[in-house]
């Protein structure tokens, strides 16, 4: 039997199966905000884990200290949502907490800035010196 290897400082009790239901984390948020904010301090911390991630952070033209000011923004007034069991590849996992903030973005398809919410998944690493950014979406 193959085991799901576990990247977060969060570990207990990982999914059996990927189902929503069965992904969710009944307690959070999972990594208390003065800590997710005193590991920005150094953007570099900051890992995009997932590929979807690193290409929606190219999307919106993000580079490290945009994450951190984005990430901090969510912790401090954005909205925790939920904290989930996320996929990163092939049997790497991590527990992260789910937030949604609202900024000022450039959209290219109407070519101007626009208020729009972006949602964000991340996990403190095991060692708790890395920030895993696991999505940085938009709504759309």
């Amino acid at each position: 039997m193959v085991n799901d290897i576990i990247l977060s400082r969060f570990k207990d009790d990982p999914p059996a199966s990927w189902s929503e239901g069965e992904r969710r984390i009944n307690t959070g948020p999972l990594y208390p905000p003065e800590e997710v904010i005193a590991l920005l301090s150094d953007s570099a911390e900051i890992r995009p884990s997932t590929e979807d991630c690193f290409k929606d952070i190219q999307c919106l033209e993000l580079d490290n200290e945009d994450l951190a000011e984005l990430l901090d923004k969510a912790v401090k007034t954005g909205r925790y949502r939920k904290s989930i069991w996320c996929q990163l590849k092939g049997r790497t996992i991590a527990a992260c907490d789910d937030y949604v903030v609202t900024e000022k973005t450039w959209i290219e398809a109407v070519h101007k800035e626009m208020e729009c919410e972006i949602y964000l998944k991340f996990a403190i690493s095991s060692n708790g010196k890395l920030l895993l950014m696991v999505s940085c979406h938009t709504s759309t």
